[in-house]
């Protein structure tokens, strides 16, 4: 019973990290990286609309990023794992609740 109740534990922890980014020392990210990452590069594997960073605030970011990465588009499949600190980054930046929230998507981004 503790060797199954062991198991069941390890692939739950298992399981909760594969549904989830590791947005630890985002700071470091540069978000000019992440907006090309978020507008042009995961567009390339995820047909879903791309939302704007001011179209959420920061926290809901956040939580799309930690523990709710169904909703991000196409479920986060688009991102790529190199450049999740940047994007966070530029998202958190440009998020409704900013002091430069980004409402339009940029020209130079397609």
């Amino acid at each position: 019973m503790k060797r199954f109740l062991g198991i069941t534990v390890i692939a739950l922890t298992s399981a909760t990290a594969a549904w989830s980014f590791d947005i630890s020392e985002y700071e470091t990210g540069n978000a000019a990286r992440g907006q090309w990452a978020w507008f042009t590069g995961q567009s390339r594997d995820c047909a879903d609309p791309i939302p704007v960073p001011g179209k959420f605030s920061r926290a809901e970011w956040k939580e799309m990023f930690t523990t709710a990465k169904d909703k991000l588009p196409c479920g986060g499949a688009g991102l790529k794992e190199n450049t999740i600190k940047h994007v966070f980054k530029f998202l958190y930046e440009h998020a409704s609740d900013s002091e430069t929230p980004m409402k339009e998507k940029p020209a130079s981004c397609g």
